[in-house]
């Protein structure tokens, strides 16, 4: 099972791209705000021959135009994140970027920033996916002129368009872009069989273990959210309330971001080496069900 979420700004066309990838409608589209996706949806789909399980997400708006419902949108998006974790992991972000969103690429690296580095860790691989409608002057160079720039590092990147896919009778009209976004899926797909290293295993096992004062405190989440994405201070503040994050699945951690991941992967390791150390020492399992209820993990059925 492939995980693929689909993340962008509202009316960017992740629905007809969710559409384009199952060569059918499965996923409602409007050209009206007031009926996008309102809450993420999970799609079953199969490409090449193997199974892909598409997350369709809420778009979110210009915290501008409406700091509360931007935070709720992330925190939503960040609900289907978790969710995936918990099943295993997250394989690929198909993050959309509408084609008249290019001009605006301090915006566009803030969103990035904001879920690629901060809800995802750096772990999850994200490929870019520029939505137009029929513009005959699209320039693919100029796109990865303006990622290179402003050092939004991604796998892929494609063009594709997304005109006339709205409706319930309509079916994707140009099948070239519909032929690149499956063929784009199978590339990532393809290259993920080995991508899942030891290390990344002992990092995310690490982080389950190494408790509550090891992840990112509110406060640190916020100057998070402001230095680095750019954000508001008061969006920033309405975006950790939503998120939520005293509850234990919902914790943040320091992202490798222009540290290295050497040091990070280290930092943790030692953390859980010392954690069952200790827990060896009181002669308590460290995979005992008050330690686990300590970490905010669910208890054992063993007994």
């Amino acid at each position: 099972m492939f995980t693929v979420l689909v993340v962008g700004q509202t009316g960017c066309g992740k629905s007809s791209v969710v559409n384009m990838i199952a060569e059918h409608n499965v996923a409602p589209t409007s050209n009206d705000l007031a009926h996008c996706t309102k809450h993420w949806t999970e799609y079953p789909i199969s490409v090449g021959g193997h199974q892909f399980q598409v997350f369709d997400t809420i778009g979110f708006l210009e915290p501008e135009v409406d700091g509360m419902v931007y935070a709720e949108a992330i925190a939503n998006t960040y609900d289907a994140i978790n969710i995936l974790k918990e099943r295993g992991g997250i394989d690929m972000l198909l993050y959309c970027i509408r084609d008249s969103q290019m001009d605006e690429v301090q915006k566009m690296q803030g969103h990035y920033r904001l879920l690629h580095e901060v809800l995802c860790d750096e772990e999850v691989p994200i490929a870019l996916v520029v939505t137009h409608r029929g513009s005959p002057m699209i320039n693919a160079e100029r796109y990865k002129s303006v990622f290179d720039t402003r050092k939004i590092a991604c796998v892929d990147y494609i063009c594709i368009n997304i005109a006339n896919t709205s409706g319930p009778e309509s079916r994707p009209a140009d099948t070239a872009s519909q032929e690149a976004i499956r063929q784009l899926l199978m590339k990532c797909y393809d290259a993920s069989q080995n991508s899942r290293s030891t290390a990344k295993k002992l990092s995310l096992l690490a982080k389950k273990f190494v408790g509550r004062d090891q992840s990112l405190k509110g406060k640190q989440v916020s100057t998070l959210l402001t230095r680095r994405c750019k954000m508001k201070s008061e969006v920033a503040q309405q975006l950790v309330a939503a998120l939520n994050l005293e509850s234990p699945q919902n914790r943040l951690y320091p992202a490798p971001y222009a540290r290295g991941k050497c040091w990070l992967l280290v930092f943790y390791s030692v953390a859980l080496i010392n954690r069952w150390v200790i827990a060896a020492v009181i002669g308590e399992s460290p995979f005992s069900d008050s330690i686990r209820e300590e970490q905010g993990l669910p208890a054992s059925d063993a007994r």
